[in-house]
C-alpha cells in the first residue's frame, strides 16, 4: 500500500519514509518542483520514496496520477498551501482528512481570529479588507496603532506589515497593491507584543496532546524576519499545563479534532495570543529538532493520521534528554548564490552542528525580509533548548554567503 504526500516540506521526507515503512506502507511524493527536496532525495536511494512530477497547483492533475495508484491507503497534507486540495483530493477518495471546511478554516487567518475572539481564545477580532491601500488606511484606523497587516493565507512570514504609526500606514497601503498574495483578501488585527512560541501538538478525536513548545527568535521591529528557533522550552510545569490545556481549547474552537499542529503565539503579559494555527508539523528542522529531543519519530503520528489511526505518539513515554536550536542563514544583500563560506568548520564548534542547504547554487536571492531569503540552517544540540541555542547561533556565525550580482 501507498501512503501519498501532496507536496512536502523541505525536510523531513526521510523520517516520513521510515514512518511509512514502519506502518507497512511505500511512501510517494506528488511534486511540482522536486528541487526542494533536492538534499534529502540527494540522501534516499531511488526505492525509498517514489516521486511523481505534476503540476501539484492542479487538483484535476493531481487526481489523474493517484487514480494511477493501485493500492492508495492515505494522504498527507504537510504543507500550509496544499491544505485545501490535500483535504479536497482526500474527502474524494474516501481517505481519513482533517476536512475541505476545517482547511479553509486555517487557510483564513481573519476566520480564525474571529473564531477564537467568539470562544473567548483571543482579546481582539480581524477584519477583512479588499488589498488596496484605501481599504488598508480605513481599516489601520479603526483598529488602531500598532497593528498587523497580513495576507490572509500567507506564509513563511511575506506580505506581513507591521504598523505602528501614519508613516508606516502610507508605506503599507503603497505596497498592499503591488503584494502577490496567496489568499483573496487582507487581515488587519491588532499587534499582540511578546516573545513568540510554538506549541507543538498532536490531536485525535479531539483529545490533545502537548508534545513540546519551541521559542522563535526574530530581527527587531518592523521587520520581524525569523533568525532562530530552539526546542523544547522549559516553561514551569503549571504554566507548561496552562498552555497545554489554552492549545488544546484554540484547536477546538476551529474545529481542529485530528491531525499534528504547529500554533504559533506571542506570550503578552495578558496571557497567549494566537499568531497563527498551522495544520501540520513544524517547519524547517524543527520536525527534526522534536524527533532528537523526544526520543521517537514524530513524523509516525502523521502517518497514523493519514491511515486513520490513532497516533501512538498520544500515548508514548516522551524524554527530552536534549535541546536543540536552529538558526537561519541570510545573505546581507540581494544577488545570485554562488555558494557558502565555512560549513567545512562547523566541526569545530560544540553542539554538533549541521547545515541544511535550502537554496542552490545559482537561485536568485532577491526577497530579504522574509523566510524566502534563507539559503541555509545551522542546527545544533546542547543539554538544554537554551544552551543548544547558543551552539546553533556560535556555529552559524562563521557560515558567510558568496554571492553574484543578478543579471
Amino acid at each position: 500500500m501507498t501512503i501519498v504526500s501532496l507536496e512536502s516540506l523541505t525536510f523531513g521526507l526521510t523520517r516520513l519514509r521510515d514512518a511509512a515503512a514502519e506502518a507497512g506502507h511505500r511512501l510517494c511524493l506528488l511534486t511540482g518542483d522536486r528541487s526542494v527536496y533536492a538534499y534529502e532525495l540527494d540522501r534516499l536511494g531511488p526505492d525509498d520514496v517514489t516521486v511523481i512530477d505534476v503540476d501539484t497547483t492542479d487538483v484535476a492533475a493531481c487526481a489523474a496520477a493517484l487514480d494511477r495508484l493501485p493500492d492508495l491507503a492515505g494522504l498527507i497534507n504537510s504543507t500550509d498551501t496544499w491544505m485545501l486540495p490535500g483535504a479536497t483530493l482526500a474527502a474524494r477518495y474516501g481517505l481519513p482528512t482533517l476536512g475541505p471546511q476545517v482547511a479553509r478554516t486555517l487557510r483564513d487567518k481573519a476566520q480564525v481570529r474571529t473564531l477564537l475572539h467568539r470562544a473567548g481564545l483571543s482579546r481582539a477580532d480581524a477584519c477583512s479588507v479588499a488589498p488596496t491601500g484605501e481599504a488598508v488606511t480605513e481599516a489601520v484606523a479603526a483598529t488602531g496603532y500598532p497593528v498587523i497587516v497580513k495576507d490572509s493565507a500567507g506564509t513563511s512570514s511575506r506580505s506581513v506589515w507591521l504598523v505602528r504609526d501614519d508613516a508606516e500606514r502610507d508605506r503599507t497601503a503603497r505596497q498592499v497593491a503591488d503584494a502577490a498574495l496567496l489568499g483573496r483578501h487582507l487581515v488587519v488585527e491588532p499587534y499582540f507584543p511578546g516573545p513568540v512560541y510554538s506549541a507543538e501538538t498532536v490531536t485525535w478525536r479531539g483529545h490533545t496532546r502537548l508534545l513540546g513548545i519551541a521559542v522563535h527568535i526574530h530581527t527587531p521591529e518592523p521587520v520581524r524576519r525569523e533568525e532562530a528557533v530552539a526546542f523544547p522550552v522549559a516553561f514551569p510545569p503549571a504554566e507548561s499545563d496552562r498552555l497545554a490545556t489554552w492549545t488544546g481549547e484554540v484547536l477546538a474552537a476551529v474545529g481542529f479534532t485530528d491531525g499534528v499542529a504547529h500554533t504559533e503565539f506571542a506570550h503578552t503579559p495578558a496571557g497567549p495570543e494566537v499568531v497563527e494555527i498551522n495544520g501540520r508539523i513544524a517547519g524547517a528542522v524543527i520536525g527534526e529538532m522534536m524527533c532528537r529531543s523526544l526520543g521517537v519519530n514524530v513524523y509516525a503520528a502523521v502517518t497514523d493520521i493519514a491511515l486513520g489511526r490513532r497516533p501512538r505518539l498520544l500515548d508514548a513515554p516522551l524524554g527530552a534528554d536534549r535541546g536543540y536550536g536552529m538558526t537561519f542563514l541570510h545573505p546581507p544583500a540581494p544577488g545570485r548564490l554562488a555558494g557558502w563560506r565555512g560549513p567545512e568548520r562547523l566541526p569545530l564548534f560544540p553542539g554538533g552542528p549541521e547545515f541544511f542547504p535550502t537554496a542552490q547554487v545559482g537561485d536568485r536571492i532577491v526577497h530579504l525580509a522574509d523566510q524566502r531569503g534563507c539559503t541555509a540552517l545551522v542546527m545544533a544540540e546542547g543539554p538544554t533548548a537554551e544552551i543548544g541555542l547558543y551552539h546553533s547561533l556560535a556555529a552559524a556565525g562563521t557560515v558567510t554567503h558568496e554571492m553574484r550580482p543578478l543579471d
